[in-house]
């Protein structure tokens, strides 16, 4: 934890427990408070908005997509996945 702790943090931290419990054992986002500032991020609506444009990113910003698939390429195996992401920040 930073050495001062606000409400903007403890609801950042809230933020990010609620978005991991719906991932249901899923992708699950770091609760390191300092990973998030690394990209500028300190409150919860920020973090919201980071998220939404690495959606928009990936998927355009067309809301009807008919095939996820041209999201991204297919990836042939697990650790193709891994550095795929791992070279997103993700």
């Amino acid at each position: 934890m930073p050495a001062r702790f606000t409400k903007e943090a403890q609801e950042l931290i809230d933020y990010i427990a609620w978005l991991n419990e719906k991932a249901k054992g899923g992708f699950e986002l770091t609760s390191d408070l300092n990973h998030w500032a690394g990209y500028g991020i300190h409150t919860k609506d920020q973090l919201g908005d980071y998220l939404d444009g690495c959606v928009e990113r990936e998927c355009g910003s067309d809301d009807d997509i008919a095939d996820y698939s041209a999201c991204d390429p297919y990836e042939p195996t697990w650790d193709a996945v891994s550095r795929h992401d791992m070279n997103e920040g993700w």
